[in-house]
């Protein structure tokens, strides 16, 4: 049981979108436009500039739903055959005025959507649970809009409706006050830990309104699950043992889980059959076909769309115990169609019962957690003689640690259409400091200073004195010259590197962050300067975790 009582005040909706007198022409004909169908074209506007706007999925999905809203002589239409102008107009103007307000008014404008925040915050924000003031997670309902998803997401452009009252189920404690309105259900279940759920529309997947990363049982499940990472780091010879022997096992099944499993180790890959049902070509590690792998005589290549429709490709080179690994695969897949199974019929619960029978409570989800977190390791194990090392070198190695994870974790992400543009503003910054040398003005004056003839004994002193503060002066800026420069070049580099990677979703739910504690401790870099406010608020319980370097390395 989570909690005795539990009282909050349900979630905040979205405010409804206000009529703006849009009108489109469809096959040159002027329609007039409801509510639901000027906001699906006002959000299309708002689109117009991306590269979305440009996909043809993006373009036909949208097209197909926005079609089913219309009159039924408009239901074959495509997508060329809208003219969206007017609407266009419309979030042009929009900008523009946006772009025309004063500092003043934009200030303005900022400090009355704080308050509005703080107010909203205030009264949906918080929950009592059995008395006590718990912050709420992300308390308001996602804004109808048009659907983008990750990778080639095969729902992109599609069109979410939005949530409503009667979509929510509240969790609340039995003898709680039920906020105002029609909810859908009112429950009462002391084992969880979610406030408020609803179906989303277009995926049919469950979405949830949690405690918020500072709650005490939030962070109680989150030391946990790094706690079994390294239960999993304890036990992984026996684990890695047990895994190659299975792998010649005569029983074919044992092999074939056995062969799956080493998969996962082997490669952090998620294992398969827990994907979204729209996903349909999405896959992972038991339910790989064998088009999705090549095999040559030493190495497997792997090429294929996992979560999220993000293409996932990899290269194992038969060595070691991936010789088995190899040699495994390649029998599995000698007599198989390119669109059969590899694995046939081996799911999640097969694998995860075989790393329980290793090590109690082990599942798969626990490798990618351990995986990440042993990758992050062995890079700064490599790294920890930091002496003399300005503090942006520490964090940039921190933060390339950071990045073998995401990696390994394929968390590969849209490159931002800015991101050129942005990279390209830094490289100007770096040329204009490498000019920008001050200390050439102050060695000017020193020399000066030194070829001066003082007459009195009191000008000799002075100009002894005056010498000094310049050299201490140039010295100072010839230094925050150098560190300025260091920080711009690594920031660029950075940049580069970890352009197709979201390194931020590693840093919050794979890497045990105790890790990075004690490298930084030992290195004497600060901590918090890697983790954003949001997550050293999430990771609150690691300051009461007194882990040195030593004792992980």
């Amino acid at each position: 049981m989570k909690w005795k009582t539990l009282q909050h005040n349900g979630i905040l909706f979205p405010p409804a979108y206000e009529a703006q007198g849009i009108k489109i022409k469809i096959k040159g004909e002027t329609v007039n436009l409801n509510l639901t169908q000027e906001e699906m074209v006002y959000q299309w506007a708002k689109k117009k500039d991306t590269p979305y706007a440009q996909d043809k999925v993006f373009q036909k999905n949208f097209t197909a739903d926005f079609a089913k809203t219309l009159d039924s002589k408009f239901k074959k239409i495509s997508y060329d055959d809208i003219d969206f102008s007017n609407a266009y107009k419309i979030v042009d103007k929009e900008k523009d005025l946006k772009e025309m307000m004063s500092k003043e008014e934009k200030k303005s404008l900022a400090a009355k959507r704080k308050e509005l925040r703080e107010k909203l915050k205030e009264k949906y924000g918080v929950a009592i649970m059995d008395g006590e003031k718990v912050e709420v997670g992300n308390y308001m309902a996602e804004p109808p809009g048009i659907f983008i998803g990750r990778g080639e997401h095969p729902l992109r452009g599609k069109w979410k409706p939005p949530v409503t009252p009667k979509d929510v189920t509240l969790n609340l404690g039995k003898e709680a006050k039920v906020p105002e309105g029609k909810w859908g259900k009112i429950i009462h279940d002391k084992d969880s830990m979610w406030l408020a759920s609803w179906m989303d529309f277009l995926t049919q997947k469950r979405k949830y309104v949690w405690l918020a990363d500072t709650a005490g049982l939030k962070q109680g499940r989150d030391k946990e699950k790094y706690e079994k990472a390294v239960k999993l780091a304890n036990e992984i010879e026996k684990i890695k043992d047990r895994i190659v022997k299975d792998m010649k096992s005569k029983d074919p099944k044992i092999s074939r889980i056995a062969t799956a499993c080493y998969l996962i180790y082997r490669t952090a890959m998620r294992v398969g059959d827990e994907k979204d049902p729209d996903e349909a070509d999405t896959v992972g590690a038991t339910t790989l076909r064998k088009e999705h792998i090549k095999i040559t005589a030493n190495s497997i290549e792997f090429d294929f769309l996992g979560k999220d429709s993000v293409r996932w490709q990899e290269t194992v080179v038969a060595e070691g115990h991936d010789k088995q690994f190899h040699e495994n695969l390649k029998k599995l897949v000698e007599k198989k169609k390119p669109k059969d199974e590899i694995f046939d019929d081996i799911t999640s619960r097969h694998v995860n019962v075989y790393y329980s029978s290793i090590v109690k409570g082990l599942t798969a989800k626990v490798f990618r957690t351990y995986l990440a977190t042993n990758v992050v390791k062995n890079y700064l194990v490599e790294h920890d003689n930091m002496k003399g090392k300005s503090a942006t070198e520490k964090l940039y190695h921190a933060k390339l640690a950071n990045l073998e994870a995401a990696m390994m974790c394929n968390h590969k992400r849209t490159i931002p259409k800015t991101f050129e543009q942005s990279l390209q503003k830094k490289r100007d910054t770096l040329k204009k400091a490498e000019k920008d040398q001050a200390w050439k003005k102050t060695q000017e004056t020193l020399k000066k200073v030194e070829s001066s003839t003082p007459k009195t004994d009191t000008q000799k002193k002075s100009k002894t004195k005056r010498i000094k503060t310049l050299n201490e002066q140039i010295k100072k800026q010839k230094s925050k010259h150098k560190e300025r420069l260091e920080k711009l070049g690594l920031q660029i580099d950075l940049s580069e590197k970890t352009k197709d990677y979201n390194i931020g979703t590693s840093l919050r739910n794979y890497i045990d962050p105790r890790v990075f504690k004690a490298w930084t401790d030992e290195v004497g870099a600060e901590w918090e300067k890697l983790y954003t406010s949001a997550l050293q608020k999430k990771f609150l319980w690691v300051k009461n975790e007194n882990v040195l370097w030593k004792d992980i390395k």
